[in-house]
């Protein structure tokens, strides 16, 4: 099997070739960036996040596993940086007023994105922002052990055994995490939704 593009890259910059690191950067930033948010739901802590496993990666401060696929290795460090942000912080607070970030580095208060013209209409946008936060708050009250396969299976598309390969356990732990993160979600969420 031809050896993995990604850790060549590495090895080209650790021997003195700094573009090697730009090329990673630009192939995996967007990919970090967004592993990120999916954890923290906050745009700023999530570039934070990206940018401190990039300077870790740079200033050698991580112990690479070649054997694993690059874009694995890098999931897992994204993944542990973000839960170990959000175990100093807790991200819960949204309020109508607070400018948040969306995905193209907009600002919108919730307030103005809920009177947005182009949604049909108030009462559905209400009903489906409420729905969508309220399915973001349980995810993030889900333990981390939960929490981290559903995130990477259901909103990354990793397969089981990607998952299990980032979270270092069997595709069929990862499989069970799952059903037991649904049924607690379900459980929670059909108070809200019936």
């Amino acid at each position: 099997m031809p050896p993995d593009p990604d850790w060549v890259c590495i090895e080209r910059f650790y021997g003195g070739e700094p573009s090697a690191f730009n090329e990673l950067f630009k192939k995996h930033k967007t990919r970090v960036l967004n592993l990120a948010f999916r954890f923290v739901r906050n745009r700023q802590t999530a570039e934070d996040i990206a940018q401190e496993v990039f300077i870790k990666i740079y200033e050698k401060k991580f112990h690479f596993d070649s054997s694993a696929k690059f874009s694995t290795w890098l999931y897992k460090v994204t993944v542990n940086a973000s839960i170990d942000r959000t175990r100093k912080k807790s991200f819960f607070d949204r309020s109508l007023d607070k400018t948040e970030t969306d995905d193209e580095g907009g600002g919108k208060t919730l307030l103005e994105a809920l009177s947005d013209s182009s949604a049909i209409s108030p009462a559905d946008t209400v009903a489906s922002e409420e729905v969508k936060n309220l399915v973001q708050m349980e995810i993030q009250k889900l333990p981390e052990r939960l929490k981290a396969p559903i995130l990477l299976r259901h909103f990354e598309n990793l397969s089981y055994k990607e998952v299990a390969q980032i979270l270092g356990i069997t595709a069929k732990a990862v499989e069970r995490k799952i059903y037991h993160a649904k049924e607690i979600l379900r459980q929670k969420l059909s108070k809200h939704l019936s």
